[in-house]
């Protein structure tokens, strides 16, 4: 979308102090896990890397974008790595971030549109422009896409997928790029996204690459190689592409299981069935990002359908590798 600006008063030259009518001459549409979103901008970049990360997923059927996103580069705005910390609130229809003064992000739900404003050397960084700041646009609209999401890892063997819930550092992600050693995939980390077919529930993973904690690497060390570091506030990962593990085309999967990971020093290994008065509670408080009530009747389906899958709870002492294969075996029995 293009503005052109004229003053009232040709006379006197008008400062566009808040970059409203900032050209945004370069635009595309992306699919989006079977929808179709519409990128404007001002940066060729900004372009390029966006198809790369949405390539792998199919687009709407009917091609309409149901979303714009309007993402704009400060040229000016003398900014690099490290990336500040984000602060955001949202309202009814209203969402907003902002990754220190000058970078922001704003959603509006009722006419479908977000702009977002970015230093060019921010925007040049590939890894923190995928995640925090495009993977929070997109959270931001998912609901308008009709799509839940949830804080989960996700593995698949052919259509079917195992959710996988857990703590920060309770080794979903170690145990989930184990299984790939083991002929699954590793569909999803920290992120999968649901939508309502018929009367069941697929799930989508999300497009950010998988996280590891520097430790990781110690066990894994082909990934020195083929990860990435990256650092945010005082946090540091290593953040692997998923499409070193996945199909040339990303499709949904069906989930038929979840798995709730607690990880505890000393513990040994327990595997018991949770109890489906618990679940409830359990999948709620895994919500990725809180959506407005308008989406309320399609949450609350998509959990009803997810609380009638076998849940179980996994104690274990820390050894991704036996969390792995009873990921691999609980997808195999189904098969």
């Amino acid at each position: 979308m293009s503005y052109a600006f004229r003053s009232a008063y040709p006379e006197i030259e008008r400062q566009d102090h808040l970059r409203r009518f900032t050209p945004t001459p370069y635009a595309t549409a992306l699919p989006v896990m079977g929808r179709t979103v519409r990128l404007e901008s001002n940066s060729q970049k900004i372009l390029a890397h966006a198809e790369e990360l949405f390539a792998r997923y199919p687009g709407s059927p009917y091609g309409q974008p149901q979303f714009l996103w309007r993402i704009v580069s400060q040229s000016d705005v003398a900014m690099r790595p490290p990336w500040p910390r984000r602060s955001a609130f949202s309202d009814h229809g209203l969402r907003y971030a902002e990754f220190g003064q000058r970078n922001f992000l704003a959603v509006d739900l009722e006419a479908r549109e977000a702009i977002a404003f970015i230093a060019e050397g921010l925007a040049e960084d590939e890894l923190g422009f995928t995640s925090p700041f495009l993977d929070n646009l997109f959270c931001m609209t998912a609901g308008s896409l009709g799509l839940i999401s949830l804080r989960a890892n996700c593995v698949s063997l052919g259509d079917n997928g195992l959710l996988v819930f857990g703590p920060h550092n309770s080794g979903k992600t170690t145990a989930s790029y184990l299984t790939t050693k083991l002929g699954l995939g590793f569909y999803a980390d920290e992120g999968v996204f649901g939508e309502i077919e018929g009367d069941a529930v697929r799930v989508w993973g999300g497009f950010w690459p998988a996280a590891f904690r520097p430790d990781a690497l110690q066990f894994f060390p082909e990934l020195r190689k083929s990860a990435r570091p990256f650092s945010y506030c005082h946090f540091t990962f290593h953040h692997l592409e998923k499409h070193h593990f996945q199909a040339t085309q990303v499709r949904s999967v069906i989930p038929v299981g979840c798995v709730f990971l607690e990880r505890r020093a000393g513990a040994r290994l327990t595997l018991s069935q949770i109890p489906r008065a618990e679940l409830p509670g359990r999948i709620a408080e895994n919500v990725l990002f809180k959506d407005d009530d308008r989406f309320v009747k399609e949450r609350a389906t998509a959990f009803r359908l997810l609380e009638s899958l076998p849940a179980y709870q996994l104690l274990c002492d820390g050894d991704p590798s036996v969390v792995a294969r009873f990921m691999r075996k609980l997808l195999a029995d189904h098969e």
